[in-house]
C-alpha cells in the first residue's frame, strides 16, 4: 500500500498521455514524398511536351511563310511582275482585269510565258506542300492537301486560259477595228464621199440591227441596245444577240463593202448626231460580250484562286490556334 502514500508509484505518468497524437511512420512520409515527386514530374513532363510541341509548330509556320514567299509567289510574280501576290486582289474582277491587262500589253509573248514559265512554277508549289522538313504536324494535313489541290488548279486553269488567249486577242483587235470605223463614220463630212472605213461601220450596224432603218431615231436605237445588253428587273441579257455580234457581225465587218451601201446616207443622217451615246451603248454591249465569252476560262481560275486563299488562311488559323497560350 506504500505506493498509495503520497506518491503515484507506478501511476506517475501524465494522465491522458497515451491519447496524444503520434508522428506517422516514416514509410508513410516516403510514400507521400514519392507521390508528390510523381505529380511534379508529370507536370514537368507535360510542360516539356508543350514547349516541344510549340517549337514544332513555330518551325512549321516559319517554313510555311518561306514556302509561300519563295515558291507560291514565284507563280504570281511570273504572272504580274515583282509585286505579284495572290492576296493583293480583293475580288475575282480585279484578278481578271490584271490577267487581261497583261495579255493585251504583250499579246504575242504573254500566253507563251504563262504556259512555259508560270504554270510549271504553280505545279512545283503544288507538290511542295508535301516537302516540308521536318514534316508538317498532323493538324495541318487536310488544309495542306486542299492547298496543294488549289495550286494545281491555278496551274491547270490558267494554262487553259493561255491556250485560248490568241483567239481572244484576235477578237479584241477586231472589236477595236469596228470601234475605229465608228469614229470614222461619225466624222463623215460628205456622205457621198465617205471613207470606206465608214462603210464598214454601216455594214456592222445593219448586221447587228437588221431593222435599224425602221427605228425612229437614236433614242430608239439606244433603247434597243439597252434591251439586249443590260440586265435589269424583269429583263435578262440577250445572249443570242451578243453571240451574233461576236461571231458574225464583227468578223463580217472587218472588210469594208466594195462600194457605199445604199442605206449609208439615210442611216447616217438619222443616227450620226447621237453617235457618242450610241458608241457608249455599243461599248457596254462589247464588255458584256467579252465577259461572257471568257467566263468559263477565268471563272475556273477564279475558283482555284479563292480555294488557294482559303486553304492558306486555314493553315495560318491552325498555326495561330496551336501557338496560343493554353
Amino acid at each position: 500500500m506504500s505506493n498509495l502514500d503520497g506518491g503515484m508509484g507506478g501511476f506517475d505518468a501524465e494522465p491522458g498521455s497515451e491519447l496524444k497524437g503520434k508522428g506517422l511512420p516514416w514509410p508513410v512520409y516516403l510514400a507521400i514524398g514519392i507521390a508528390v515527386l510523381a505529380v511534379l514530374g508529370l507536370l514537368g513532363a507535360r510542360e516539356v511536351q508543350k514547349r516541344n510541341r510549340r517549337k514544332l509548330h513555330v518551325a512549321f509556320m516559319e517554313q510555311f511563310a518561306e514556302f509561300e514567299k519563295g515558291q507560291v509567289n514565284l507563280f504570281w510574280r511570273c504572272m504580274f511582275g515583282k509585286e505579284g501576290d495572290g492576296r493583293r486582289f480583293n475580288a475575282p474582277e480585279q484578278l481578271n482585269a490584271s490577267v487581261e491587262s497583261a495579255l493585251f500589253t504583250d499579246p504575242k509573248e504573254f500566253p507563251a510565258k504563262v504556259t512555259g514559265d508560270c504554270v510549271p512554277k504553280a505545279l512545283k508549289a503544288a507538290k511542295g506542300v508535301n516537302d516540308f522538313t521536318p514534316p508538317a504536324p498532323e493538324e495541318y494535313k487536310t488544309a495542306l492537301d486542299d492547298y496543294g489541290k488549289a495550286l494545281a488548279g491555278l496551274a491547270n486553269t490558267i494554262n487553259t486560259w493561255a491556250e485560248g488567249a490568241p483567239k481572244r486577242v484576235d477578237t479584241k483587235l477586231r472589236e477595236q477595228k469596228i470601234t475605229q470605223a465608228g469614229e470614222t463614220w461619225s466624222t463623215t463630212a460628205n456622205v457621198n464621199k465617205a471613207d470606206p472605213d465608214a462603210w464598214r461601220y454601216d455594214k456592222f450596224l445593219h448586221c447587228a440591227v437588221p431593222d435599224i432603218d425602221k427605228l425612229k431615231d437614236g433614242q430608239a436605237l439606244l433603247e434597243f441596245l439597252a434591251g439586249k445588253c443590260i440586265a435589269k428587273k424583269g429583263q435578262t441579257i440577250d445572249m443570242e444577240f451578243l453571240a451574233k455580234v461576236r461571231d458574225t457581225c464583227i468578223p463580217d465587218a472587218q472588210d469594208p463593202p466594195a462600194k457605199a451601201p445604199a442605206t449609208f446616207k439615210g442611216t447616217f443622217n438619222k443616227f450620226a448626231s447621237d453617235f457618242d451615246r450610241i458608241a457608249q451603248a455599243w461599248g457596254s454591249c462589247f464588255r458584256k460580250m467579252n465577259k461572257e465569252s471568257k467566263k468559263d476560262d477565268l471563272e475556273s481560275f477564279d475558283k482555284a484562286w479563292v480555294q488557294s486563299l482559303n486553304a492558306s488562311t486555314e493553315i495560318r488559323k491552325i498555326g495561330k490556334g496551336q501557338l496560343s497560350d493554353e
